[in-house]
């Protein structure tokens, strides 16, 4: 017997940078593909991006939690530090919106993508994030504590998903494969990609730089590329993550775009040689799905970023870089010495099983409290 109306489940990501941001994109399409009504929420710049790429699904705006970031690398931790009261009230009040929003709008099932206070034990609730273990650089007694607030917010949640593979080879290392996991239950789903899986075949070359993050690092980070541009004799394309800003730098011999939906994007990063960007997680997930060489450049103070370039550079995955001392002509000659050999195989599968799974506890839930 068919069940007698879509199910309506919420998708809402975190706010700091685009990466939480393009990674639902695949959830969402695997969710739509299970026929489900999907409702997405958060800020401005957010509904630019899957507004774009889902123009029928419905999306309500979602106050992000503003953190702002410290001007340098050593001062990371401990601007983050200062903000954890307004953050978590920032958690508390998004709870609060939660609880309005499912008597308002009759939801079925919550997946948010690192937003602690979208939990619920009305219905089935699902926390992302490949960050059970939080990297503090302050050493591990600091992390152990860190991990310990991590899981008190994550448990609160029916189920975590993790975006990366179970296995052994995998692409988050210890920060998605801790040796002790939280209380609820844990899926693996592999790395979640707007990417297709289809094989690479290099259609050009040229260096594709791909600038993201917070601001002001986004920015220095820009500046620092933009300086180095004119000795570069190969094809240049900037792609800036500035998905709101419309005017463009005009730089000599560099195509350069503010922002790409999903499919020019792909078609953009198919066509380089190289990427040079962000250890982000999420870039990470790109780069692996296509099999692209990069350069990987951290975010000063962002101990996640730092980890995971060492991390991917002995996976022979990427070359890892420094934003301080960034010497672009030095990077593109250890790229063309290096083997990148560490890519992993991937498709769908896994996560379709996942959200399939999902969606029955939420049709499930639904039964038991119409009977």
């Amino acid at each position: 017997m068919p069940f007698p109306r879509k199910l309506r489940i919420l998708v809402a990501p975190l706010d700091w940078g685009l990466g939480h941001t393009t990674r639902c994109i695949p959830l969402i399409r695997a969710l739509l593909r299970h026929d489900a009504e999907v409702i997405i929420a958060g800020n401005k710049v957010q509904e630019k991006v899957l507004s774009a790429e889902f123009p029928h699904c419905k999306f309500l705006f979602l106050e992000g939690y503003g953190v702002t970031y410290s001007t340098t690398g050593k001062g990371f931790f401990w601007k983050m530090m200062q903000q954890f009261p307004r953050i978590a009230a920032s958690i508390k009040r998004e709870n609060s919106w939660l609880k309005e929003l499912l008597i308002r709008e009759h939801i079925d099932g919550v997946i948010s993508d690192n937003r602690f206070g979208l939990y619920t034990s009305k219905i089935p609730s699902v926390f992302i994030t490949h960050q059970l273990r939080i990297k503090t650089g302050l050493g591990q007694l600091a992390d152990d504590m860190a991990q310990r607030v991590n899981y008190r917010y994550i448990n609160r949640f029916s189920q975590v998903w993790v975006p990366d593979f179970k296995e052994t080879q995998n692409l988050a290392g210890v920060l998605s494969h801790p040796s002790s996991m939280p209380a609820t239950n844990v899926a693996y789903v592999g790395p979640l990609t707007r990417m297709s899986h289809r094989p690479f075949v290099n259609e050009g070359g040229g260096i594709l730089f791909i600038i993201s993050g917070p601001e002001p690092q986004r920015s220095f980070f820009e500046q620092k590329i933009f300086a180095q541009l004119k000795d570069i004799k190969q094809q240049v394309t900037v792609i800036r993550g500035k998905p709101l800003q419309e005017e463009l730098p005009l730089i000599a011999d560099a195509v350069i775009y503010n922002h790409l939906p999903g499919n020019e994007m792909e078609a953009v990063m198919r066509s380089a040689a190289l990427i040079v960007c962000r250890s982000g997680y999420s870039s990470v997930m790109d780069i692996n799905a296509l099999g692209l060489k990069s350069i990987l450049i951290p975010t000063p103070g962002q101990t996640e970023q730092e980890y995971l370039a060492d991390y991917l550079m002995q996976k022979e995955f990427a070359i890892k870089g420094s934003q301080s001392d960034f010497d672009l002509q030095d990077l593109l000659q250890k790229a063309a010495d290096f083997s990148y050999s560490g890519f992993i195989n991937q498709d769908d599968l896994l996560l379709r099983k996942v959200v399939a799974g999902f969606l029955d506890n939420c049709r499930e839930q639904l039964i038991k409290e119409k009977n």
